[in-house]
This record gives structure tokens, sequence and C-alpha cells, in this order.
């Protein structure tokens, strides 16, 4: 019994400390799986926005709310890719993250219109703080918020 208190006790423990900065791949991934946890179409915009502001730079996080809410166009962090609620558990299994030299990759899975399954990928970059400061399309280099 005391070797389960002592687990969940580190493991709540990781989560608040993860929640604050990003370290490494796993704690990337515990973002991206909490970012997938609320879908905006639920009217979760209070919950996401608190998450990208704890992960997130100010000026990403800026980027992010324009480009999520107010042109509600393109979501930098999942290359704009739609989901629907019945999707976003598919999307955290498929769940990938990958460091590279100065970036991370992230990859997820979801299903298309067609019934297709389609793949996303995208560089996620940590500053020194252990912030999300940009992200980059790999097909053509576009980056939120500008270049580094």
């Amino acid at each position: 019994m005391k070797k389960v208190i002592l687990l969940v006790v580190f493991i709540s423990q990781f989560l608040s400390i993860s929640a604050q900065k990003i370290t490494c791949a796993d704690s990337l991934k515990v973002f991206y799986t909490n970012y997938f946890t609320y879908d905006v179409e639920l009217e979760d915009e209070n919950r996401l926005n608190s998450l990208v502001s704890l992960y997130c730079t100010k000026g990403f996080y800026n980027a992010w709310f324009e480009d999520v809410y107010d042109i509600g166009l393109y979501d930098p962090l999942t290359q704009g890719s739609g989901s629907t609620s019945e999707d976003l558990e598919f999307i955290k299994k498929s769940l990938s993250v990958k460091r590279e030299k100065d970036y991370y990759m992230v990859t997820f899975k979801f299903h298309g219109w067609q019934g297709d399954i389609n793949t996303i990928t995208v560089y996620v970059y940590v500053n020194a703080d252990g912030k999300i400061s940009h992200t980059k399309r790999p097909s053509d280099g576009y980056m939120t918020p500008g270049q580094l």
C-alpha cells in the first residue's frame, strides 16, 4: 500500500512540474495529450487557453490565440488539422514526440473526411525556459510566430 501511495505522489509531482516546463519529449507529449483532451467546438475554450498559456511563451500564445480564435482558420500546434470529439482518443493514441537537433518532431494521426487516415507532423521549438516558442510546418517552413 505504501508503494502505491508513493507512486501516486511521484506521478502527481511529475505532472505538476512538467506542466510548468518542457524538459524532454515526454513532457511535451504530456502537453499534447492534454491539448487533445479539449475540443474548441465543445466550448473548452477557457481550459485550452489556460493550458497553452502555461506551456507556451507569451509571444506564441498571442499568435496561437489570433490564429485559432480571431482568424479561426489555423491551429499552429496541429497544422490546422480538423478533428471531432470522437477522434480525440485515436489522435492521442497515435501521438509521437521525438527530439531532433533543435526542435521536437510531433506526429499524430486523425481520420479524414473519407475514412482515410492522415498523418500530421509539426516541428515544435522550446526555449531555454522550457516553453513552446515556435512551431513550424515541415512542408513549407511556415513558422508561428514568424522566424526564430
